[in-house]
């Protein structure tokens, strides 16, 4: 039985290190960060026969990848999975359910404990046909240095700050574990009073796996065809009439609420079933389970019993994990069977699968029994392979780390060179996960040579590795585009040399590596981890110092759009709008899932002398930053300027895609040193507030900062454009909740101070037309510009009456003009649609993202391209269109530029699908992705 290990991420801006295990029968990943899901796309691997998943650590760096891949997973029809991982997991999994719902998949979770097991043997935290994984928790062990009690995060990149008490140990309540005696939850969640958050101890625990049960019910029948019932539509419209009174309805992509519970704000759209007249399905395809009283209120508080840590700690414990494989059996010995009289057949099938036989021999002519044993006709097995992954985020976790191997017999084994040992277990590699000073430290370094001299030990640090771009094709495709103007199409930021090499730190194991993206170790021979082949055309370009040749007709195109722009600048005509100098950078222009070429949705909208906001923020927008402003502290502008002067982000709705890389984003503001003079401004539906607050209960995100200069929530509500002077009481729009920070003149209060720190006159929200509720948003500047943002929607005219007289629309344009239907059907905007809106509200400008997946490269453009864009009365004549780009650096005063460019910029993507070996037709799918919601 063959194995590998392979990497398919490691350390860069935009990947966190995942390690996969791969048997012809399945697959288990360790850790799945930011990108994941894309890096999967990039590399061409695959997630067939995914079987498990494992953290070492449940917080943004290792597992914010973990809903993405779900969703993903459900999508490519995997039925069943178990994820495993240390204390906080069921409440990392619980806190998804607001917009992570697949009715095709059951999902096991598996949630350790911090307290090492004692016994010689241990169990296994997982086991199946092929591993046994072995969780053995490391917690820090004292304080360490000021100089050392920043976040493992900050210290990486270079940055410092002073620490809150850690989050994960409780400051007014005593802790509480999994065995506190409670009363079970069956007897108490049908009481009238029940309110989730007061649960304690195992009913905490059974509630989130609840939930986690009714995100992943594993319920999905197949619909089974029947003859054609005319009258079934009638029918069917009586019956959900009737269900409105009791559950939430989804109809044409749409939700209403009933008054059923008095904790759900209106339930909305979650479904993306489609039905029809001639089909009936053993489900039904309008309804959903009705979801447990309480779910959507605020979860039970997690506190976790850390027994070894220390009370001012500031650092949280990991996991580290030992992968034991199978034991593989020697050869089937023929001769020796032969000998022993075993007959062919079964009984020999049954010796060679390492059991016991007994059978009747003919021996001096009489027939006796006969036992046979399997090591009288098996040679001699192999040890089972094995590897560890061990994340060691400070120097602070290294003494917990050496007790472990040291004063456990049974993990002793792994980390020996004794022969009997190896001869036990045959440990082929180990990956360091470590923090800054760790892998530097005489401990550290003592530890990793007490292994046997030929193991494998591969490493990620952030001083010692690289930054290469982890999405190749679209950065490719970036470098063509710097030819045609390199203001517009930067090159991302990234560094092939490490600050520091490994060969600078003495007496390191001489088979110590650097982790690389793409390595390959195979768990039978053990020989060297290879790099397996991929296709690269960024980084060789880079290396060549050349810029890219660029084909005979795409070089003809690029001459003729920059003609173009010279022509009309040298005209005189060219019109300098209000607002010139506010930038636009589209971070993410694709929808629903990410591509190889685009990221998912957010745009930072960068305003001179006051400060960045952010437009929706999903997955990757934090490696999309890193990339486009660099992590080095000692060049001006980079990502931590960026992100000290960023005081406000807008999440237009629960989707997925759009608000699921918000969290990394605030712990990376968490680590800053010194912090931020001014607040950083949430503004969003309680279900993303919720999702957040939730969340800081594993992991400082800087809620409720004391300073006054943390997240500070304004719920989107509170800035209706109809101004109603409170909330809606009823109905989809209602807020659905009465947390402290859902107040009303709070989130007003909130909103004034924004606006004067912005220098906004103002910032109001619209309501549009989607599948769950979302809002848009219309920001007005005192020095006259405004930008409207449309979320998702279809064409909805409160935007259009909102947005009057704007200088620039950011409008979703997520299907071509001939998808009309299933735009409609998604709640989505064709090009054509988009631009209408913006024609209708007088927008100066009019920026077109959101792009189906079904259009990775390129999306379809019906947009005109003048020869000249006509002024009148200090203004444009007819709306400035642009496409936007990943990456592209627009500002309100040049954007016009990109109408020139789009027959070059169409053309250089199809030499670089050509080039990259994808084909369009393949990629031209509709997935269906991280579309859902059930708040």
């Amino acid at each position: 039985m063959n194995w590998s290990t392979s990497v398919l991420t490691t350390l860069s801006s935009d990947t966190e290190p995942t390690i996969i295990v791969t048997f012809d029968s399945a697959k288990y990943i360790f850790n799945a960060g930011e990108n994941t899901n894309r890096a999967f796309l990039q590399s061409r691997g695959n997630w067939k026969r995914t079987r498990g998943l494992f953290f070492t650590d449940i917080d943004t760096k290792r597992a914010s990848g973990l809903p993405g891949l779900l969703m993903s997973f459900a999508d490519a029809t995997i039925p069943r999975l178990n994820i495993a991982g240390p204390p906080g997991l069921l409440h990392f999994m619980s806190g998804m359910r607001l917009y992570t719902y697949r009715d095709t998949l059951t999902v096991n979770p598996i949630e350790s404990s911090w307290t090492p097991s004692l016994s010689p043997s241990p169990d296994p935290l997982y086991r199946d046909e092929n591993i046994s994984v072995y969780g053995i928790p490391i917690t820090p062990s004292s304080p360490i240095s000021t100089h050392e009690t920043c976040s493992a995060e900050a210290n990486e990149v270079g940055q410092k700050r002073k620490r809150d008490p850690s989050p994960h140990r409780p400051e007014k309540r005593p802790t509480l574990t999994t065995d506190t005696p409670s009363p079970s939850l069956e007897t108490i969640r049908h009481l009238p009073e029940f309110a989730p958050q007061s649960l304690e101890g195992e009913a905490a625990q059974e509630w989130r796996r609840l939930m986690i049960n009714t995100m992943f019910p594993g319920t999905k029948v197949k619909p089974e065809r029947v003859p054609r019932d005319r009258d079934a539509p009638k029918r069917r419209a009586i019956k959900r009439a009737k269900q409105k009174a009791d559950a939430p309805i989804i109809e044409n992509d749409k939700t209403w609420t009933t008054a059923a519970t008095n904790d759900t704000a209106a339930a909305e759209g979650a479904s993306s079933v489609e039905a029809s007249a001639e089909v009936v399905a053993n489900i039904d395809p309008y309804r959903r389970a009705r979801l447990p009283v309480g779910f959507h209120s605020q979860l039970p508080k997690f506190t976790p019993h850390v027994p070894a840590a220390p009370l001012d700690s500031p650092a949280k414990p990991t996991m580290a994990y030992i992968v034991v494989g199978p034991r593989i059996r020697g050869k089937f010995d023929v001769q020796s069977a032969n000998a022993l009289g075993v007959p062919s057949g079964p009984l020999r099938g049954q010796l060679a699968k390492g059991n016991t036989v007994k059978f009747n021999v003919k021996v001096d002519g009489e027939f006796v029994e006969r036992t046979v044993r399997p090591e009288e006709v098996l040679g001699e097995s192999e040890a089972p392979g094995a590897l560890l992954i061990l994340d060691i985020p400070t120097t602070m976790h290294i003494p917990a780390l050496l007790s472990s191997f040291e004063g456990s017999p049974f993990y002793a084994k792994f980390r020996s060179q004794r022969p009997e040992a190896n001869n036990e277990y045959s440990v082929r590699s180990v990956f360091h996960l470590c923090g800054k000073g760790v892998l530097e430290d005489e401990r550290y370094i003592a530890f990793m040579d007490g292994f046997a001299p030929n193991v494998h030990h591969l490493i990620a640090s952030r001083e010692h590795s690289p930054d290469p771009v982890t999405f190749t094709s679209a950065a490719f495709n970036q470098l063509r585009m710097n030819q045609l103007d390199p203001e517009i199409f930067p090159l991302p930021k990234f560094s092939l040399s490490a600050k520091k090499s490994l060969e600078s730190i003495p007496n390191l194991p001489a088979t110590t590596r650097l982790l690389e993206s793409s390595q390959l170790l195979n768990m039978r021979t053990g020989a060297p981890p290879v790099r397996q082949e991929t296709h690269d055309s960024f980084h060789s370009t880079i290396a060549s110092e050349k810029p890219p040749a660029l084909p005979a007709k795409t070089a003809e195109k690029f001459a003729d759009a920059k003609k173009s722009v010279e022509e009309h600048i040298a005209s005189g005509k060219l019109h300098v709008p209000r607002g010139a100098d506010v930038k636009i950078i589209p971070l993410g222009t694709g929808s629903a899932v990410p591509s190889k070429y685009r990221n998912v949705s957010s745009t930072l909208v960068q305003i001179p002398n006051w400060g960045n906001i952010l437009l929706d923020a999903g997955e990757g927008t934090w490696g999309q930053l890193t990339r486009q402003f660099g992590l080095d502290d000692d060049k001006p502008n980079n990502v931590w300027d960026m992100l000290r002067d960023l005081k406000c982000i807008y999440v237009s709705h629960i989707h997925g895609d759009h608000h699921m890389g918000l969290a990394q984003i605030l712990a990376k503001r968490r680590s800053l040193d010194p912090p931020p003079s001014f607040p950083l401004y949430l503004v969003s539906i309680r279900a993303v507030h919720l999702y957040i607050r939730e969340l800081s209960d594993l992991q400082d995100l800087g809620l409720d900062d004391p300073s006054g200069n943390g997240v500070v929530p304004i719920m989107a509500e509170s800035l209706h454009w109809r101004e109603g002077g409170g909330y809606q009481t009823h109905g989809m729009w209602q807020v659905g909740g009465t947390e402290p920070w859902t107040d009303f003149e709070t989130s007003q209060r909130n909103a004034e101070n924004m606006r004067r720190d912005l220098g906004l006159e103002k910032f109001s929200t619209v309501d549009v037309l989607h599948r769950t509720r979302c809002y848009g948003a219309v920001i007005k500047h005192k020095d006259g510009w405004s930008v409207v943002f449309s979320g998702d929607t279809q064409p909805a005219n409160s935007l259009v009456w909102a947005g009057k007289e704007s200088t620039l629309l950011i409008h979703e344009a997520t299907m071509a003009d001939d998808q009309t239907e299933m735009a409609a059907q998604k709640a989505h905007s064709t090009f054509g649609q988009a631009v209408n809106v913006g024609k209708r509200m007088n927008a100066e400008h009019i920026l077109l993202t959101h792009f189906s997946a079904r259009y990775p490269k390129m999306p379809p453009s019906a947009i005109a391209r003048p020869s000249q864009i006509p002024v009148e009365d200090g203004r444009a004549k007819e709306p400035i269109v642009a496409l936007a780009f990943d990456h592209a650096n627009l500002a309100i005063g040049n954007m016009w530029k990109v109408n020139y460019y789009l027959p070059a910029l169409e053309q250089s993507f199809r030499d670089t699908v050509a080039e990259e070996g994808d084909d369009p037709e393949e990629m031209e799918v509709e997935p269906e992705g991280m579309d859902v919601a059930l708040d």
